[in-house]
């Protein structure tokens, strides 16, 4: 599988990419091993580039039991907020994702990117959560 998502964008981007705030799941399986650091630097790297105007992210965890459904077999699931498709979809064009684009690909055995608009609205609100699993390899990788 092509985990660079530049393989699949031609085909599937929208006309209209300027339709407000998208939010967009990341679901992750980690290839076994070290893979979570590999990706850590992944998005490091990426709010690196991208952090003013770019993804906020919304919220990230592992991922437990699994209570209904059968959607696969994922370790961990993101959702981060872009102000348009316009921006995601050109961040993931970039010539600066590009170059950071295989460190993902390094340390996912499968990923799912899945943009998403709003059917009702919302209010967003911050909600504080303490870290988990990953604060200590996110701590180790600031130093």
């Amino acid at each position: 599988m092509d985990l660079n998502p530049i393989a699949k964008l031609d085909e599937v981007q929208p006309e209209d990419l300027d339709t407000g705030p998208v939010v967009v799941l990341n679901l992750m399986k980690f290839k076994p091993g070290d893979s979570l650091k590999s990706y850590l630097k992944y998005a490091a790297k990426l709010w690196e580039a991208f952090g003013d105007g770019g993804p906020e992210v919304i919220y990230a965890g592992s991922l437990k039991e699994q209570i209904q459904g059968d959607i696969g077999d994922w370790d961990a699931v993101l959702l981060a907020r872009y102000p348009s498709r316009r921006v995601f979809y050109g961040m993931l064009r970039s010539d600066e994702y590009q170059a950071i684009s295989h460190l993902r690909e390094d340390a996912l055995e499968n990923g799912v990117l899945w943009p998403s608009e709003p059917v009702l609205p919302y209010k967003s609100q911050t909600v504080e959560f303490e870290g988990g699993e990953w604060l200590e390899l996110i701590q180790s990788n600031e130093s």
